[in-house]
């Protein structure tokens, strides 16, 4: 019975994470059908929004590829929009695994600087990258071939860049949880920055959309540049904690301080304590007289005979015989006189 119970146990904390997974699902599905009929009530805007990094016409080849753009263009504005809930959700999921490292203040405050970094990451991506990107295929015409952009491609185009600096600006939260869980070095960091260097260059050559220096090199800037964020902020954090530490340490210090007669019960006297307490009377025992039984009685007994038991008085202790010396007086030596290294002081008349 106890092996079974044992074997429930891990199958109820899999229930009870199931379920917490389908209602931050839930939640976020909802958030998202909202914000998505939100941004169709002003998809128009949005679109000519999405069309300015670009000089030419979009054209679709399907006879629903109007109605699939429209929905595509509401879909990442309701996820743009649904940032803020999506990371709130993801954070409340996995914050039983780090309860002590995520309070809810700070899972608030992880929510609007992750939502923050992810909006400056979207509009990076829009207002930097993609028009270098757009003007430096632009530069690659052929004579005789004329540009026919389909809606679904440019979208997915745009789409790309945008979620690509998104989750790159996400650098200085990742680092930040890492050091909440296991402290990080600042000295490690700085020693690492090099080879961040060297992977944000190797990382803006291998993006499809980045294939020339200016876009290269815009891509690995921000990179460098949050990775250094990070490292600001493991400093304050650290810096926060040593702090504290402190404080902690001269609370001691002045608690250490106190007199000692201050903080002891030496000024309450016993005697006090006594008198607050409530005095119960003691009713002295009364010597109850038992008849013996009559099988104990001895058969020798007779009428008037004392069978109480006698007390033995102990024979007196004689001293030693040096006791009687201590006491004897010593007769003195009538040569024997007193000797003194003090003159008598004459007193003057």
């Amino acid at each position: 019975m106890r092996k079974k119970l044992r074997d429930s146990q891990p199958a109820t904390t899999v229930i009870d994470h199931i379920r917490e997974l389908q209602k931050r699902l839930f939640v976020s599905v909802i958030a998202l059908i909202v914000a998505g009929i939100a941004v169709y009530l002003f998809y128009e805007p949005i679109l000519t929004l999405l069309r300015s990094p670009l000089d030419a016409p979009l054209y679709y080849t399907s006879p629903a590829g109007s109605f699939a753009f429209v929905m595509k263009i509401c879909l990442m504005g309701a996820l743009a929009v649904t940032i803020p809930v999506i990371i709130y959700n993801i954070i409340m999921f996995v914050r039983p695994a780090f309860i002590a490292a995520l309070p809810l203040r700070r899972v608030y405050l992880t929510t609007l600087f992750s939502a923050g970094l992810a909006l400056a990451g979207a509009a990076f991506g829009f207002f930097f990258i993609i028009p270098g990107a757009l003007h430096f295929f632009a530069g690659f015409q052929v004579d005789g071939l004329s540009a026919l952009i389909s809606a679904d491609s440019y979208l997915g185009f745009v789409t790309n860049a945008i979620i690509t600096f998104i989750i790159l600006f996400q650098l200085p939260l990742v680092i930040a949880f890492i050091d909440t869980i296991k402290p990080l070095k600042p000295q490690s960091l700085f020693k690492a920055e090099k080879w961040v260097i060297l992977g944000s260059l190797v990382i803006s050559f291998l993006v499809p959309f980045a294939l020339d220096l200016t876009t290269s090199l815009l891509i690995a800037l921000p990179i460098i540049a949050l990775y250094n964020l990070s490292i600001v902020i493991v400093v304050a954090r650290h810096s926060q904690a040593k702090r504290r530490i402190l404080a902690a340490e001269r609370s001691m210090q002045n608690v250490a301080r106190i007199p000692s007669s201050d903080l002891s019960l030496s000024d309450i006297s016993f005697e006090s304590l006594l008198g607050e307490l409530p005095v119960t009377p003691v009713v002295q025992a009364q010597p109850v007289l038992v008849a013996a039984p009559a099988a104990i009685i001895s058969k020798d007994r007779r009428p008037g005979m004392d069978i109480r038991p006698r007390q033995v008085k102990p024979a007196p202790v004689a001293p030693a015989p040096w006791v009687h010396r201590v006491h004897e007086q010593i007769a003195p030596n009538p040569r024997a006189r007193i000797i003194s290294d003090m003159a008598p002081r004459r007193v003057s008349a």
